[in-house]
């Protein structure tokens, strides 16, 4: 996986006024995906398959999660804090995010491929 920062931290003039009101209306998804195909106590498992142009809307993330990629393919990020991030995709790449580490994030992701892009999210449930 190969990302590239189109936009800095705290920059949102290039955001489009849609998206942007989205962002404002602090009505984010907690769910990382449509809905999970497995759960149990420590995960959940999604099977997510974006057409070209379509998008997953604003989701406040609080879990540890990855992703893997059963398809090649492009898509942007619009995070919170204002960044947008390019990536370039291949089968098989697996990305990982530690909240620990990293941070609770607000994301959303737009497939920008000519075709489907297939990917799992893997998320684990906080511990009790």
């Amino acid at each position: 996986m190969n990302l590239i920062e189109l936009s800095p931290e705290g920059n949102f003039e290039s955001w489009e006024v849609t998206r942007l009101n989205e962002l404002r209306s602090e009505q984010f998804a907690e769910s990382l995906g449509h809905s999970p195909i497995y759960e149990n106590e420590e995960f959940r498992l999604y099977n997510i398959t974006l057409k070209p142009k379509e998008r997953l809307p604003f989701r406040k993330i609080t879990n540890d999660f990855s992703y893997t990629f059963m398809t090649d393919g492009f898509g942007v990020f619009h995070l919170g804090d204002g960044k947008i991030k390019f990536g370039q995709f291949k089968k098989g790449d697996v990305y990982y995010y530690n909240i620990e580490q990293q941070g609770e994030v607000i994301i959303d992701f737009e497939n920008m491929s000519l075709g489907d892009l297939k990917f799992m999210v893997f998320e684990l449930k906080p511990r009790s």
